[in-house]
């Protein structure tokens, strides 16, 4: 857990580009060639999240990206939460940018203690499962604080682009790629009962279905 806070506090920057608008020229074809899953996950998840009346919490929001698509598309109740600094400030920096730092809130916590002492509507896992070696404790610890939905992402294990990240994150931090039975069995040992698992480009985006 350690070693990932500090890779993660050193890669915000970088980070910080794959979503932004600051790109070069390569960074852009790069990102239309391989980040594609990327793209789909986000624009499922800004359809399945209401526009109003409704609260939303993004664990593991990094620099806020999915945060602000919310904040300017409806009128939503929404926090932010990661462990690492550097994301919140990147974060919280975009919120003046913007001017949406009245709309939202942003908090550096690790999801593993954080009491919120109510349950969001909606929960938000982008990117952010694959480097836990216990997927489930996260899991249902966002089933814990949430009354409607959680929706995750999965990378899919097999193929080269797959075997490449694995090269490109070993000795960097924990990182684990699913297959589809990967992913049934971890609904199944949460007795989840109501989910969806649809294949994204190089992702799995699961629905948890709680009411």
């Amino acid at each position: 857990m350690k070693e990932n806070k500090s890779f993660w506090d050193r890669y915000a920057s970088d980070f910080d580009a794959i979503y932004g608008t600051r790109n070069s020229w390569f960074n852009s074809i790069i990102n239309k060639l391989f980040r594609g899953a990327m793209k789909i996950r986000f624009d499922k998840t800004m359809k399945i999240i209401p526009p109003e009346n409704v609260s939303v919490i993004d664990i593991g929001c990094g620099p806020g990206h999915y945060c602000f698509s919310l904040a300017t598309t409806g009128e939503r109740e929404i926090l932010g939460i990661d462990f690492s600094e550097p994301m919140i400030g990147l974060a919280k920096e975009h919120a003046k940018e913007l001017g949406l730092e009245n709309s939202l809130r942003f908090e550096v916590v690790d999801v593993f203690g954080y009491e919120p002492g109510r349950k969001f509507d909606y929960s938000i896992m982008m990117g952010f499962v694959e480097y836990f070696e216990h997927p489930e404790l996260v899991i249902e610890r966002a089933i814990n604080i949430t009354n409607r939905k959680v929706m995750i992402s999965f990378p899919a294990d097999g193929g080269v682009l797959a075997f490449q990240r694995k090269l490109r994150y070993r000795n960097r931090c924990y990182l684990r790629l699913y297959h589809r039975k990967d992913i049934e069995d971890l609904m199944a040992q949460l007795e989840i009962m109501s989910y969806s698992i649809e294949r994204i480009d190089r992702d799995y985006f699961v629905t948890i279905n709680l009411n």
